[in-house]
């Protein structure tokens, strides 16, 4: 769970990349990101979050929970 206001994508790279270490019972990666669109300020690292996500090959889905979206799963290591 990313649970602080990132929007820098070398940061997130690496928070996801530690995601990704070898474990022998780890068989995926999931990201929640927690997301408070009524703050202009969170809204917009959001945005940067949500392209950052998508270059490291994940999908968003918003449609979850209004606060709450699930970026998406991978097995595939970095």
């Amino acid at each position: 769970m990313l649970a602080m206001p990132i929007s820098w994508k070398g940061i997130l790279q690496q928070y996801a990349g530690r995601l990704h270490r070898n474990h022998p019972t780890k068989t995926d990666v999931r990201i929640y990101d927690y997301v408070e669109l009524g703050h202009p300020l969170l809204a917009r690292m959001w945005e940067k979050r949500v392209r950052g996500y998508m270059a490291m090959g994940y999908t968003v889905n918003d449609s979850l929970l209004d606060d709450m979206v699930f970026i998406g799963e991978t097995t595939d290591t970095f």
